[in-house]
């Protein structure tokens, strides 16, 4: 995953030098979207909530059922502090995923697609409300990324401090691709990477 930052730098400079053809009719009802939720927060003062938290848990129950764990509880308390828990051993995936899942996003991407697939024509709001969850999520990751995460001390602070930014460039990399041109530009966005992967090595 360290080696994997350099040719992920590449890859998003590549799309600077490409920028003249990109979709910014698509990416600027991103923009407003992530623009309205930073602009929101700001004038509410908003900070982590029983939301974000509910989120965070949400993602780790993704991962451990994607894993093969059984979930046996998710408990929230009135502090926005919550935890979930399950039967198994348990592995750094299912610890670190709400550090470079952004759930919200993923959940706005399979509106995108019922959308597109069901009723062919594709509403503003919808790119607008990825762009939201994009800039929601960006929010979270900072109020929960510092060192005394837990989650974190499971993981190992090294393996936490080697993955999570590649993991992360992979993750922003992907939906402004998927949002910049749907399914041909994420597989434009990773042909783009493997290129330059290979070509480092």
């Amino acid at each position: 995953m360290l080696l994997s930052i350099g040719p992920l730098l590449k890859t998003y400079k590549h799309y600077w030098h490409i920028h003249t053809y990109l979709n910014y009719n698509r990416l600027g009802l991103f923009a407003i979207g992530i623009i309205t939720i930073f602009f929101f927060r700001y004038m509410t003062h908003s900070h982590r909530s029983s939301v974000s938290t509910l989120e965070h848990e949400l993602t780790h129950i993704l991962f451990a059922l994607l894993t093969f764990h059984k979930i046996t509880s998710l408990k929230l308390n009135d502090e926005g502090e919550g935890q979930m828990s399950f039967k198994g051993k348990g592995n750094w995936l299912i610890a670190l995923s709400p550090y470079f899942f952004p759930l919200c996003v993923f959940g706005m991407i399979l509106v995108y697609i019922y959308y597109s697939r069901f009723n062919g024509v594709l509403p503003d709001w919808v790119l607008v409300g990825i762009g939201v969850a994009f800039g929601y999520n960006l929010c979270s990751f900072k109020e929960q990324l510092h060192p005394g995460q837990t989650d974190f001390q499971v993981a190992g602070f090294l393996f936490t401090i080697c993955f999570i930014p590649s993991a992360n460039l992979i993750t922003f990399g992907s939906v402004f691709a998927f949002v910049e041109r749907d399914i041909e530009g994420l597989k434009f966005f990773f042909n783009t990477f493997k290129y330059f992967l290979l070509s480092f090595f």
